[in-house]
């Protein structure tokens, strides 16, 4: 792959790095550059927080027609003997 700089500042100050010693060629020098861009900006992590029923209404299931209502249980005779 071949990269173009179009912007002649953009030019300038990519040689003045390089020239300055502080990258060792162009690579290097974009590969620092995206891993400044990773860390500034990270993936968004979704945690839940909270009950399970509000994790399910502002997740990307909402509106999956998911029946969330509880229904209670009766009670049932039990024998012990």
């Amino acid at each position: 792959m071949n990269l173009e700089i179009h912007k002649p500042e953009l030019a300038q100050r990519v040689s003045a790095q390089l020239q300055g010693r502080h990258f060792h060629n162009v690579d290097e020098l974009i590969e620092k550059a995206l891993d400044a861009l990773d860390e500034k900006s990270p993936a968004p992590q979704v945690t839940p927080s909270g009950s399970l029923h509000d994790f399910f209404m502002n997740s990307p299931l909402r509106g999956a027609n998911l029946d969330l209502e509880r229904v209670r249980d009766y009670p049932r005779a039990l024998d012990l003997e």
